[in-house]
C-alpha cells in the first residue's frame, strides 16, 4: 500500500478508468477527473472529522470491512463503454451509492451537489463519482484493517495520521466546510489553542527586550554624566613663597 490513505484511494483512478467513466456518464474526461480528485479529499475529510467522535466513527469500521469484501477493484476493472452498461441496476452504481450514503448520511446531497457544481457535470454524474469515490476509500481503510490485523479501536488514530497529507490536497475552491456542514476543521481548533500561548510568549519576549533596552540607556546616560573624564578639571598652580629677609635696624647701640 502507498504511504498516503489519499494514494491509495487515487491509485484506483488511473487514467483508462477515468477514461471510462467519462464515456459511461456522457462528460468531459477533464471534468470527470477533477470531479475525482475533488471528491477524493473531500470524502476522507469527512472521515478524518468523525474520526474524533466516538459514535461517529465506529460505523466506518463496519462500513471499511464491507467494502473490502466487495471487490472494489474487481468491479471497476469490468466496466465497459457499452450502451446500457451504466443503469440505475448495477452493480458498481448500487454499491457506490450504498457506501456513499452510509459513510456521508445526510450529507450526502450537499456533497453531491458541490461535486456537480465544481466539476461542471451534472447530479447524476456526480452522485456517480461520490460513491464510487467512498466505495474506494472505504475499501482502502478495510485493507488496511485486515492487513494489519487492526482493531476498531486504533482506527481513528491511524486515520488522523493522514491529517496533513488530505488537507494540503484539498483543491482550491471546493466548498468542503459547506458540503460536510463542519463549522471548523479540528487542526483549526489546536491551532487556536496554540495561538494565545504564542502570543503571550511574544509579548513576554518584548517587555523583556523593552526592559533591556531601558536598562542599557540609562546606563549610557549614567557613564555619560558621571564619567570622572568629562569633567573640567582646573590645574593647580605652584605658588611662590618669596621670604623677604629683615632688614638691619639702622641704629647700633654701642657697647658699653
Amino acid at each position: 500500500m502507498s504511504a498516503t490513505l489519499i494514494d491509495n484511494v487515487r491509485s484506483a483512478f488511473t487514467a483508462e478508468v477515468t477514461s471510462k467513466i467519462a464515456v459511461l456518464l456522457g462528460e468531459p474526461q477533464p471534468n470527470i477527473q477533477k470531479a475525482i480528485h475533488g471528491a477524493i479529499p473531500l470524502v476522507l475529510i469527512d472521515i478524518i472529522h468523525k474520526s474524533h467522535y466516538p459514535e461517529r466513527v465506529a460505523p466506518i469500521d463496519g462500513l471499511a470491512r464491507s467494502a473490502a469484501t466487495s471487490d472494489f477493484f474487481g468491479e471497476i476493472h469490468e466496466l465497459n463503454t457499452a450502451s446500457g452498461s451504466l443503469m440505475a441496476g448495477s452493480l458498481l452504481l448500487n454499491k457506490g451509492t450504498e457506501f456513499a450514503r452510509g459513510l456521508l448520511g445526510t450529507r450526502l446531497d450537499p456533497v453531491v451537489s458541490e461535486i456537480s457544481r465544481y466539476a461542471t457535470i451534472s447530479i447524476p454524474s456526480a452522485s456517480f463519482v461520490v460513491g464510487i469515490v467512498s466505495f474506494a476509500a472505504l475499501d482502502s481503510i478495510g485493507r488496511h484493517l485486515n492487513n494489519y490485523s487492526a482493531d476498531a479501536g486504533g482506527l481513528p488514530l491511524w486515520i488522523r495520521t493522514h491529517t496533513d497529507s488530505t488537507r494540503s490536497s484539498i483543491p482550491a475552491g471546493l466548498n468542503v466546510k459547506e458540503a460536510l456542514g463542519i463549522d471548523e476543521y479540528h487542526w483549526e481548533r489546536k491551532e487556536h489553542r496554540m495561538a494565545p500561548r504564542s502570543r503571550s510568549r511574544s509579548s513576554a519576549l518584548i517587555a523583556v527586550l523593552i526592559v533591556i533596552i531601558v536598562g542599557v540607556a540609562i546606563l549610557l546616560l549614567y557613564q555619560r554624566y558621571h564619567n570622572p573624564s568629562n569633567d573640567i578639571v582646573t590645574p593647580a598652580t605652584d605658588t611662590v613663597h618669596v621670604t623677604t629677609p629683615p632688614t638691619a635696624d639702622s641704629t647700633t647701640t654701642p657697647a658699653r
